[in-house]
């Protein structure tokens, strides 16, 4: 069914309006006719934006780059309509791991995370790392179930790649948690929420 509501028809064109009202409606006609082409333009210039995106390749940006990029998209959604969550995540003993086998191996662990969730998201998502074992990723366009869904199948391949690096056996946990933006919240209300919401992948 098409709702979409076509101003080049004159749906009065029968109705009994004096000339004042007939004016008036046309020109609301003619305003509205506008608007809805604007629309339109810009839902197109959406789909263009997100294409590029999806198209890219993601980089892992610091914690100010995906603060300001994260609050971007947030002002995005609540201008043109949209929904999208931000997941956490933590890894313990990664400090064990270095006091064991040496900075190297550590070092390597948290390159592997990288690689792990470059592989893992889409060009449209933004993906950053927060603090030495915290990484961000904002999901655009995604919904609280859905947000979990990723989270946890992310958690699952993150641990699983960590069982081993170079030939030493790791104790590293990955903790994982996920939040929906909600109207006019930052992205540190949201990052808290997740971190709160954590819970612990199982290996």
């Amino acid at each position: 069914m098409n709702d979409r509501f076509d101003f080049s028809i004159d749906w009065l064109a029968d109705a009994a309006l004096t000339p004042d009202q007939r004016k008036a409606w046309n020109l609301l006609r003619g305003e509205l006719a506008t608007m809805q082409a604007k629309n339109q333009e810009l839902q197109e210039l959406l789909r263009q934006a997100e294409a590029a995106q999806a198209e890219a390749e993601p980089t892992i940006l610091a914690r100010p780059d995906f603060n300001r990029e994260v609050a971007r998209m947030l002002a995005f959604d609540e201008r043109y309509g949209g929904m999208s969550s931000v997941l956490y995540f933590d890894f313990d003993h990664i400090e064990e791991t270095a006091t064991r086998y040496g900075r190297s191996v550590a070092n390597a662990a948290i390159r592997e995370i990288g690689v792990l969730l470059m592989r893992s998201v889409r060009g449209s998502d933004i993906l950053g790392r927060l603090a030495p074992n915290e990484f961000g990723i904002l999901l655009m366009r995604c919904d609280n179930a859905a947000a979990w869904r990723k989270a946890e199948a992310l958690a699952t391949t993150l641990q699983q790649g960590l069982l081993e690096i170079h030939g030493c056996k790791l104790d590293i946990r990955v903790s994982y948690g996920a939040y929906t933006f909600r109207d006019k919240e930052d992205v540190a209300t949201g990052l808290k929420e997740a971190a709160g919401a954590m819970t612990r992948a199982v290996k």
